[in-house]
């Protein structure tokens, strides 16, 4: 099926279905790159509300100086990855240490500056060297400094699984989610997150609803 008549028929399901609505609240734009490097690292595979946004939270309120790379690295030098993280496995704050490191090499300093330096695609492979990278995080990195984009997961794929579209490659399942957002007229990470909302209200216990 050509990718337009996936676009399409992407939207004709949405537009069937009771339920779904368009979520215009949506973390990121946090102006403290040490939250923003933090919320990338944590969020993958982990229930967002109970062991991301409170440790996000935590890091914008007690290290005010890490909005910046080298607020970021002073602190660093005195506290541990895990710490600032208030997280016990070492992959992550491993990761975190080394995306760290590589933004610095890349005089990267604001989250502004980050926002610029994703904005160039040769960029993306200098992130996906580092381990436990891949083109969801660099593309939830956009989101999180505020490019229209959307990061595929789980959920988006089964998601587009429901619409009865059978996806190729992580690259036709983010070009079809992004058209059908740009033919709604919805800002993509706004698409991208009611998507991401309804499929996780859908998997919740009927008592929870």
């Amino acid at each position: 099926m050509p990718l337009h008549d996936k676009t399409t028929k992407l939207i004709n399901f949405i537009r069937g279905l009771k339920g779904f609505v368009i979520v215009t609240d949506i973390d990121g734009n946090y102006q403290h790159i040490g939250a923003t490097i933090a919320d990338a690292v944590l969020q993958a595979n982990m229930k967002y509300e109970t062991h991301v946004r409170p440790r996000i939270t935590r890091i914008r309120a007690m290290f005010p100086d890490a909005k910046t790379i080298s607020g970021l690295k002073k602190i660093l030098s005195n506290t541990t990855a895990s710490d600032f993280l208030d997280w016990r496995g070492l992959d992550r704050a491993n990761r975190f240490q080394e995306i760290v490191d590589l933004f610095d090499s890349e005089t990267i300093e604001t989250e502004a500056n980050l926002k610029d330096w994703l904005m160039k695609e040769s960029n993306a492979s200098k992130l996906l060297k580092l381990k436990g990278i891949g083109p969801k995080t660099i593309d939830y990195f956009k989101i999180l400094t505020g490019i229209q984009t959307c990061a595929i997961d789980r959920r988006l794929l089964d998601f587009l699984k429901q619409a009865g579209l059978e996806i190729k490659s992580y690259d036709e399942a983010k070009e079809i989610i992004n058209s059908a957002a740009d033919n709604m007229g919805v800002k993509r990470a706004y698409f991208d997150h009611s998507i991401w909302e309804y499929i996780g209200k859908e998997s919740q216990p009927s008592c929870k609803k």
